[in-house]
């Protein structure tokens, strides 16, 4: 069973339909699309307006919890370490926390208020406790000798939302001197997380780094199509067309092993072995989109884990989300494995079928 290590915030997510039309005090219309949202904040420009959230569920959020909850499902051992309630675990984070080998909590959850639409989502945050998410905090609550053993072990790092997280450069700096004491060269996943309000030289430096680390493991950067479009231009001055030639070219820029990039219907990778691409299995009434992208993560992750040949690892991932946002919660290793059958029966995967 592969050993992974993630972290390094977590949140309380507050899932929320926003109303469009109130019927009587049990039924309303919700507003399916964010362009109703916009035009209905454009319309109360220069006067106000009243508008009411419906809560859906609060449940385990942040982008390496969710990460996380999907690669235990699919099978992997966890250590995770972040945001999830110090000194005691927070309620919602009790059953995570009990399905891993080990957890090393350093703060209390951040929040998200979690606006859901049919064509995205909008996730309001309060952030104040990840401030001490750091390199020395984490390294007060883990022992080094505990650290370089799990290190030398796990065949994949993880570590995401660096947008959120201002003092993560310091922890990426750190895992790498660690793994410099290690014969071991894992996978090692970053996912920026919407660095769009980060200065341009915040992203330059962390994309620096993840061309160092690559020294001492095999570096992933993930990321969604908009977030794609902001690496590409500061990296290299300007922008691709599609996403199959964005990913080459930013991994071949920052020399990782691995850049994928994954918008709402398909993903692309760019490694080694060329440049794949591949739709996805889309539906127009997801169930939850919040962690859709988090558990595309998981699964490209875990297919390599598998074995799989980056080109199928894409296919592990559009279908770990595709079976997440039909089901609201990840696929187990087996519920995966059925779904990309399907999927490839229907001739919508010829990767799987070739």
């Amino acid at each position: 069973m592969p050993q992974a290590f993630v972290g390094f915030d977590g949140f309380l997510d507050k899932i929320l339909h926003v109303v469009d039309e109130r019927i009587d005090a049990h039924n309303y219309k919700r507003m399916d699309t964010m362009a109703t949202y916009a035009e209905r904040i454009k319309g109360a420009v220069g006067y106000s307006a009243n508008i009411e959230l419906v809560a859906q569920a609060i449940k385990l959020g942040g982008n390496g919890p969710i990460m996380a909850d999907a690669l235990y499902h699919m099978g992997c051992r966890l250590t995770y370490a972040g945001a999830i309630g110090c000194p005691d675990i927070h309620p919602v984070f009790a059953d995570f926390a009990h399905a891993c080998d080990r957890v090393i909590s350093l703060a209390d959850p951040a929040t998200t208020d979690a606006l859901e639409f049919v064509d995205g989502k909008l996730l309001m945050g309060q952030m104040q406790t990840l401030q001490d998410i750091n390199w020395s905090n984490l390294c007060r609550h883990w022992p080094d000798t505990d650290m370089l053993e799990l290190l030398s072990h796990a065949g994949l790092i993880a570590a995401v939302n660096w947008t959120m997280l201002p003092a993560m450069n310091e922890i990426l700096s750190g895992l790498g001197s660690v793994l410099e004491r290690t014969e071991h060269r894992p996978l090692f996943f970053v996912d920026l997380a919407d660095p769009k309000k980060r200065l341009a030289e915040d992203i330059r430096g962390v994309l620096e780094l993840l061309t160092g680390l690559q020294q001492q493991a095999d570096v992933i950067l993930g990321m969604n199509e908009n977030e794609s479009v902001q690496v590409e231009q500061i990296a290299l001055g300007d922008r691709s067309d599609t996403i199959q030639a964005r990913a080459p070219r930013i991994r071949e820029q920052l020399g990782l092993a691995y850049v994928v990039i994954h918008p709402l219907r398909s993903a692309c990778v760019a490694s080694a072995e060329g440049t794949a691409y591949l739709d996805g299995p889309f539906t127009p009434d997801p169930k939850l989109t919040t962690g859709a992208g988090d558990t595309f993560n998981a699964g490209f992750c875990r297919g390599l884990l598998a074995g799989l040949k980056p080109a199928e690892a894409i296919g592990s991932g559009v279908c770990a989300s595709g079976f997440y946002v039909r089901n609201a919660r990840p696929p187990s290793v087996t519920e995966l494995a059925g779904f990309m059958r399907q999927w490839a029966a229907a001739d919508c995967c010829p990767v799987y079928t070739a």
